[in-house]
């Protein structure tokens, strides 16, 4: 059971970083990096644009809604006294 060190694979063939194949796959992989970067910065500002637009919609909505029940509770006072003052008003024909 005793090997040889003559028998051990041993790599011998120098790659330099300036080899064709290396700085291909270099390119590629910065290529991809970058087109996922895009893609996730995108999607991410889509999404977040949508919900901000969804949000300002339902506040924009509760806004209103708030508004409408004010004027409706405070219609009938506002009413009355508009009423009352024009004919307490002096000169008025009451």
């Amino acid at each position: 059971m005793h090997q040889t060190t003559d028998s051990i694979p041993v790599l011998t063939d120098i790659i330099e970083d300036d080899a064709p194949g290396v700085v291909s796959a270099v390119d590629r992989t910065a290529a991809f990096l970058g087109e996922i970067e895009a893609h996730l910065a995108t999607t991410i500002h889509d999404h977040a644009d949508e919900l901000v637009h969804n949000a300002c919609r339902e506040m924009e909505a509760l806004l209103l809604e708030q508004v409408s029940d004010r004027l409706r509770a405070q219609l009938p006072n506002l009413i009355s006294g508009i009423i009352e003052q024009h004919f307490r008003e002096p000169g008025s024909d009451a």
